[in-house]
């Protein structure tokens, strides 16, 4: 079998993985805005049709819900263990790994099963302060139709980490389109047809079901990977107590981090009020829009580092990841920039028209603005470090960012359930604000400890012209934002919004690229639209017999 880090493959594997990279791209940031259709529009309308206060128990349900299952970091495992083994050339230790980290979600289900049903019957005595029974009965429904769910959709998540490894990034995307296509067709019956909040809750697993079916059938049938759960691990007991105690750090991350904005609406619900609980529900809607588009690419760089990891000397490969750290941190930089100044320099117009009859009810909510502001202001650091993340988790250096995550986690729970008490929604973003940045710094430590990169070069690389793009966009925004004559809300976000996203393009393109950069990038969107021919694809030219004799007739003259 020929290893993938064989240097006659690595050229043909690269390019493959770039044109998945692209397509996979294209059709995720679809898949995003298909999303944020169903935010931004339906939102508002489900809350106006459901009420305030049980729109609060939904985001209840599925944050609890979320805090549990789902994913529980094992997504994680398995893509830096498959990568890994992929890289190797090891299709049977690959079969055989997916069969041994599948077990281990059944058994975490099983868990995970008697948690939510703990939660079930606690629900009336954690929420009889915020809710009435009537209320809480209702919650207890939603909670076992979310639940039913996550319990289904757990341990397929192998069947996505299979695809992500094998750079089949399109169809991943794919599926996650589908899916929302499907939800928000269902969530626009379910209003119109009165199908109540229970119907607008149950379309969500429905449309994940069909997600899940799609993932199996690829990998089954295009990739050829099995899921047989007779095969038993084929390695040494150390070897099996390395992927244990990796997937337990694993957990740690994963449910620590959900912790940050999922047990965000519990406590709310606890020492504050049920308009604070839906206030925070508007906030995590639109910092997970923010994610999304930030981080929608990271997971495409496993196997890449993966693979920058196989090869060379400690030395070549911290240059080599440096490399890449720098290009698609400068990458990510774009996109998250994009997003977070773009939103600061429009956001203001946007809450006001998005949810203009929420504020008549209640004003306090425009504050909604400052608090997105504040959750989402690390994600300028934290995204484009992605790719530096992986390579921590690739070399197994995992128990350092858990112990990161957990100082994360004591401090945003504590500071929540002070804050909250006294400033609501606004007290419980100042508090996630507080513990990302300590976690931030936290990570940063152990990137220079244990992977032994620059950090002030990838720092310079990516931040140093980027400062200067941000200060030319945002302050052509701000003035445009509050001199522009327009009193007409949607019209003027429009405006500015276009006016922005102009100045920060050309920006990016003429002082944060260099001219080698900026040509290639102009020349792959001109390849993606069919525009220019990808003549990297093509094959050689063969020579014609009579340049074949010219040839051989100078080189013997050369020799005589």
């Amino acid at each position: 079998m020929v290893k993938i880090s064989d240097e006659t493959n690595i050229n043909r594997i690269e390019h493959k993985s770039k044109k998945n990279m692209a397509l996979g791209a294209i059709i995720g940031y679809l898949a995003i805005l298909v999303s944020i259709v169903h935010g931004v529009v339906l939102t508002p309308i489900v809350t106006m049709y459901v009420g305030i206060d049980n729109y609060g128990l939904y985001g209840i349900a599925t944050t609890i819900i979320a805090l549990f299952l789902l994913d529980l970091g094992l997504g994680t495992v398995t893509e830096t263990y498959l990568s890994k083994l992929r890289a190797a050339g090891d299709k049977d230790s690959v079969q055989r790994f997916l069969s041994t980290i599948f077990k281990i979600y059944l058994v975490l289900t099983a868990i995970c099963l008697i948690i939510v049903g703990v939660i079930y019957f606690l629900s009336p005595y954690l929420y009889k302060s915020s809710y009435s029974q009537e209320q809480i009965s209702m919650l207890q429904n939603l909670i076992l139709i979310v639940g039913g769910y996550a319990l289904v959709s757990f341990p397929t998540n192998t069947f996505s980490s299979v695809i992500t490894v094998y750079e089949k990034f399109g169809f991943n995307k794919t599926a996650d389109l589908v899916q929302k296509l499907i939800y928000l067709g269902l969530t626009i019956a379910a209003v119109k047809l009165n199908w109540g909040l229970i119907g607008v809750t149950a379309v969500n697993a429905g449309s994940g079901i069909v997600a899940i079916i799609m993932r199996y059938l690829y990998m089954r049938l295009y990739l050829g990977v099995k899921l047989d759960l007779r095969l038993k691990f084929k390695g040494t007991r150390s070897e099996l107590k390395s992927i244990l105690v990796f997937s337990a750090w694993g957990i740690v991350i994963a449910l620590l981090t959900r912790l940050v904005f999922n047990i965000t609406p519990s406590i709310l619900g606890m020492v504050s009020s049920s308009d604070q609980v839906t206030k925070f529900m508007y906030v995590n809607t639109i910092e997970g829009y923010v994610y999304m588009f930030g981080a929608m690419t990271a997971t495409f760089f496993m196997a890449k580092v993966a693979r920058v990891e196989s090869t060379g000397t400690p030395e070549e490969k911290r240059e080599k990841l440096l490399a890449l750290a720098k290009k698609v941190g400068k990458l990510q930089f774009v996109v998250i920039a994009l997003i977070i100044f773009g939103f600061a320099t429009v956001g203001r117009e946007f809450i006001s028209f998005w949810l203009k009859d929420i504020l008549v009810e209640s004003p306090d909510f425009s504050s909604i603005y400052w608090c997105i502001l504040a959750v989402v202001a690390y994600e300028i650091v934290h995204i484009p470090e992605l790719p530096i993340y992986n390579a921590m988790l690739t070399e197994g250096h995992i128990k350092p960012l858990a112990i990161n995550t957990i100082i994360k986690a004591t401090i945003n729970v504590g500071l929540s359930f002070v804050l909250s008490s006294y400033y609501g929604a606004n007290g419980a973003c100042l508090a996630i604000a507080i513990a990302r940045v300590a976690d931030l710094i936290l990570n940063n430590f152990a990137y220079r400890k244990y992977l032994g990169i620059n950090l002030g070069e990838f720092f310079s690389f990516v931040y140093i012209k980027g400062a200067i793009v941000i200060a030319i966009s945002f302050g052509i925004g701000l003035l445009t934002h509050f001199f522009m004559p327009i009193d007409n809300l949607p019209l003027k976000f429009t405006i500015n919004g276009v006016i922005f996203v102009v100045i920060f393009s050309l920006s990016v393109l003429y002082i944060l690229f260099s001219k080698e950069e900026r040509k290639y990038y102009i020349n792959q969107i001109l390849i993606l639209l069919h525009i220019r021919k990808d003549v990297s694809t093509e094959k050689p030219k063969e020579e014609t017999t009579e340049e074949s004799e010219k040839k051989e007739e100078i080189k013997s003259g050369e020799e005589n």
